[in-house]
């Protein structure tokens, strides 16, 4: 055993010998390219979709003289607090030696990496910033339109203090699928925390509807009316708000309540009491509360006059041709009108005739203190007929009137439509021209009011941000300067009916805009 243990330790000793022993390889030590990083601040602070982050970082090269293809950039952007394996991987926002980018990421506080690789000697220098995405969605004009290939767009006009901003391309990446036809946009808060806890932003096309994050305009399959139903009928699967109530009524104002109605693209009408949730039990567009009565389809507009509060209001049955009404908010279903033998226009109407546009306003003829309602009826013959009523709890017809067949010609040659609040006129546009028809019985007639030589999109009277009733929005566009917003205001002439632009509040280089609505809420 002891001769053992010798052999043992003597092969032990010659291995540490022979690790000791001096290295005589050929090794050559030389200086590397060294870059330095600077102009770079320590943070910076953008508005979602709005601003556009620039920075142009000052490079000092130990060697080189800045050889432009001997280096590749990337600028990476990473949640400061990543929570999904997304998160930590970060997003590249650019390949280039200067960063030049339109804030698109959310809302929140992010790292932004900056990293140099001279190619080379395949060494990467790297420095970091933060960047504070921050929103101004809060208060403002939503807009919805179309882009040149005819998908939906959203954008805001956001009002700050003393200017406004335009945020842009809302709809950009998402979370869903762009989808066509611009159809409406709306928020359905600001009122009782109720109210404030269930309201969503709303945008529908031609055949696809979702709610969006009331921020950054993200949102997910999920987010569509379909699954806030609990119903016994078989409704179909692509169905979404077109037009809800109570809206907000002044700049600053509110929602009184917390019952909501909700008119859907498939012309079926919903109610909730928010404080139980923003949900919806079966459709209530039947004339009794059976389980599985009837349903009626019904044209897209909600007529409860230009308050912020919610009573009885009027629908319109398309497949009947007549006025409906509810005699409460919560009502769970609607009620036949009935005509007297002298009113002023029928209810229910004459064969052939239905309707073809109506409008909320804060027309108070006939004391109406909560706001007049027009609706724009048609008959087989192409004659026009304006209806003047009160919507609000007890309707009341307060006039009719006859297009006679003259002005009907020129009205037929028009599909947009906007009723003032305040005089006896009615605003069309034909091609790139502004027309207001003057309805007052034996005063009849029709003012071209402007040509703004681009196509006319939208037309839009403000009954919310507007402390008078007076504005007149115009969407205008030309495929070349795009979509342009003009504020018109009616002025105080009793000679004629006219307007002037306010000349201070035109935004450009907007998306085709279709419709729009304002925005009062966080």
């Amino acid at each position: 055993m002891k001769e053992k243990l010798y052999t043992i330790h003597f092969f032990v000793i010659v291995f540490l010998l022979g690790s000791c022993s001096k290295d005589l390889g050929n090794y050559s030590y030389h200086d590397i390219n060294e870059v330095n990083i600077a102009g770079l601040e320590q943070s910076y602070t953008a508005v979602f979709k709005s601003d556009t982050i620039r920075i142009s970082p000052t490079l000092v090269f130990s060697e080189d003289t800045d050889t432009p293809d001997r280096y590749t950039y990337e600028w990476k952007l990473v949640k400061s607090t990543p929570t999904t394996d997304l998160d930590w991987k970060g997003t590249i926002i650019s390949t280039e030696r200067d960063l030049d980018y339109l804030v698109s990421a959310v809302p929140g506080s992010y790292s932004i990496y900056y990293k140099v690789k001279d190619k080379e000697t395949s060494v990467t220098w790297t420095t970091r910033t933060v960047l504070n995405v921050t929103t101004q969605t809060a208060t403002g004009f939503l807009l919805i339109g179309e882009d040149e290939a005819g998908y939906a767009e959203a954008e805001m006009i956001s009002y700050v203090v003393g200017d406004t901003v335009i945020i842009r391309e809302l709809l950009h990446d998402n979370g869903v699928p762009r989808f066509k036809g611009a159809t409406s946009i709306f928020h359905t808060g600001n009122g009782n925390s109720s109210v404030n806890a269930q309201a969503k932003v709303w945008i529908s096309g031609t055949d696809a509807g979702y709610y969006v994050d009331k921020n950054s305009f993200q949102t997910n399959a999920l987010s569509v009316f379909k699954n806030m139903m609990y119903t016994s009928y078989s409704l179909a699967d692509k169905i979404f708000p077109v037009d809800y109530a109570p809206k907000t009524a002044t700049y600053s104002g509110t929602i009184v309540g917390s019952q909501r109605v909700m008119l859907t693209n498939t012309g079926d009408l919903f109610t909730a009491g928010i404080i139980s949730g923003d949900i919806y039990s079966n459709p209530i567009n039947r004339l009794t509360t059976v389980s599985g009565a009837p349903l009626l389809k019904l044209a897209p507009y909600i007529l409860h006059g230009g308050s912020s509060a919610l009573s009885g209001y009027i629908v319109f049955d398309k497949d009947n041709n007549r006025f409906l009404r509810t005699t409460a908010a919560s009502s769970a279903n609607l009620t036949v009108l009935a005509d007297g033998p002298n009113d002023a226009f029928p209810w229910i109407q004459p064969a052939g005739r239905t309707m073809l546009y109506a409008e909320n306003t804060k027309n108070t003829d006939g004391g109406s203190s909560s706001g007049n309602s027009f609706a724009l009826m048609k008959d087989q013959n192409s004659l026009f007929y304006i209806y003047k009523f009160y919507a609000y709890g007890t309707p009341s017809k307060r006039n009719g009137y006859t297009v006679n067949r003259q002005f009907s010609d020129e009205l037929n040659k028009s599909k947009l439509f906007a009723f003032a609040s305040t005089r006896t006129a009615m605003y069309f546009a034909i091609g790139s021209k502004l027309y207001a028809y003057d309805y007052n019985t034996g005063s009849e007639r029709i003012v071209m009011i402007k040509d703004y030589g681009d196509e006319i999109t939208m037309l839009h009277s403000d009954i919310q941000a507007s402390t008078t009733s007076l504005d007149l929005y115009v969407a205008t566009y030309n495929s070349t300067s795009k979509g342009r917003l003009h504020k018109m205001i009616l002025q105080n002439n009793t000679n004629t009916i006219e307007m002037k632009e306010d000349e201070t509040v035109v935004w450009t280089g907007l998306s085709k805009i279709k419709n729009m609505s304002w925005r009062n809420a966080s």
